[in-house]
């Protein structure tokens, strides 16, 4: 049996002195969540199993309250960097391009211009937008090339947006502004262009139009922005006096699990649910950052965590495959509802782990290290320019002839 508390990250990428653990624990949960409600939707599981596991939808969301919290501290230590920005864009792409582009070439070599198994296959057209990743930008091509992938190019075009929102939300007053816009504003906006849109956008299916206005940038960008949130409050640390003792820290923990549960039961339109379940998990991750609790924060969720976006990306046709597997050999497991989603969902753990764990190591881990190098690169290149001007500056002022 696998023993995750042994597992050393020390030598993974984007390790400080100051580890966030529990960072990559919650990055743990939302991906197993994922997993769960895309096991139950192939799977067709019904009652209350399928309204528990619907919970796990909400995994993007949390990833994207954690990808603002780690983007906003990483800028942090380098604030004042000239290069700040320009070093921030090339982590990112070398994090993500890599592994979304070999995602296209993985799906389109399994299924060309097929089904993957939720919506209809993509069209030529399609890939541009994926492989730009825009793919968010367009109801048909979202998640047609790689599932899930409306997701990835809804951070990346986050990323286009943060050199703008930390320069500008500098003060509490201003962020808590900017939340408001996102949480009222930008939905009231978004209702409206929608309900248009599914009146005069002909030729696309309604439920596309729908999916389309969730999914986009200004329909998501309040749960990003809670990420910032947190980071301002971590920052600030009076928060961790007020839930250091175990029990009130346990109370706080129990109610916003309470809290997950319920809220499966809100709808109401304005403030979104999804906003909502950002703000919940602010407030998890506030709690678990004083005390770690083991059920949340352990060697298997922090393992998971690391390894979440390659796992994310081939989770789909992982329970995709393994449907058809079941389908064609075991047919008559299929006709058992509940256990064969359960089925489908130890065998999707059992074979995405270990793919995710060789895409990480062989892929994200290489391609961050180049990354790495070339910001290496550009530095020690403008150090060496800069250092040669000053010196050419030097000789002019003191009388002497350059060298030509």
């Amino acid at each position: 049996m696998l023993d995750f508390s042994r597992l050393d990250f020390s030598n993974l990428p984007e390790m400080n002195k100051e580890r966030f653990v529990y960072i990559d624990a919650l990055r743990g949960i939302a991906i197993a969540g994922v997993i769960i409600v895309h096991s139950a939707s192939i799977t067709n599981v019904n009652g209350l199993l399928k309204q528990a596991a619907s919970l796990g939808s909400m995994g993007v969301q949390l990833f994207f309250v954690i990808s603002a919290f780690t983007i906003f501290y990483s800028l942090s230590k380098s604030n004042g960097s000239a290069t700040q920005f320009r070093d921030f864009f090339i982590r990112r792409l070398f994090r993500i391009v890599p592994v979304y582009w070999l995602g296209i070439v993985l799906y389109t070599a399994v299924y060309g211009l097929g089904s993957r198994g939720w919506l209809d296959g993509p069209e030529l057209w399609h890939y541009p937008f994926h492989i730009l990743l825009i793919n968010v930008l367009h109801p048909l091509t979202s998640s047609s090339v790689v599932p899930g992938g409306w997701s990835i190019s809804c951070e990346v075009l986050f990323y286009m947006l943060v050199p703008l929102l930390y320069v500008y939300l500098n003060t509490s007053k201003k962020l808590i502004g900017f939340l408001l816009i996102a949480m009222v504003l930008l939905p009231v906006l978004n209702i409206m262009l929608q309900n248009y849109a599914l009146v005069h956008w002909s030729g696309i299916d309604r439920v596309q139009l729908k999916d389309f206005f969730y999914r986009w940038i200004p329909n998501q960008l309040a749960c990003f922005t809670f990420g910032i949130l947190l980071y301002k409050i971590y920052e600030d640390k009076r928060y961790a006096g007020w839930v250091s003792g175990r029990v009130v820290n346990l109370i706080g923990v129990t109610l916003i699990v309470l809290a997950l549960f319920a809220l499966q039961l809100y709808y109401i339109k304005i403030p979104e649910r999804i906003h909502l379940y950002s703000l919940v998990f602010m407030c998890l991750a506030l709690l678990l950052s004083v005390v770690p609790w083991t059920l949340f924060v352990n060697g298997f969720t922090v393992f998971l965590g690391k390894i979440s976006y390659s796992c994310y990306l081939i989770h789909f046709l992982v329970i995709k495959q393994v449907t058809v597997v079941i389908g064609n050999y075991f047919p008559v497991l299929t006709g058992h509802n509940k256990g064969y989603f359960l089925l489908v969902l130890f065998l999707s753990f059992l074979i995405t782990i270990p793919l995710g764990w060789l895409s990480y190591t062989f892929i994200e881990l290489q391609a961050v290290n180049l990354g790495r190098k070339l910001i290496t690169y550009l530095n020690h290149t403008a150090t060496h320019e800069k250092e040669m001007s000053d010196l050419k500056k030097s000789n002019v002022k003191g009388g002497k002839i350059a060298n030509p």
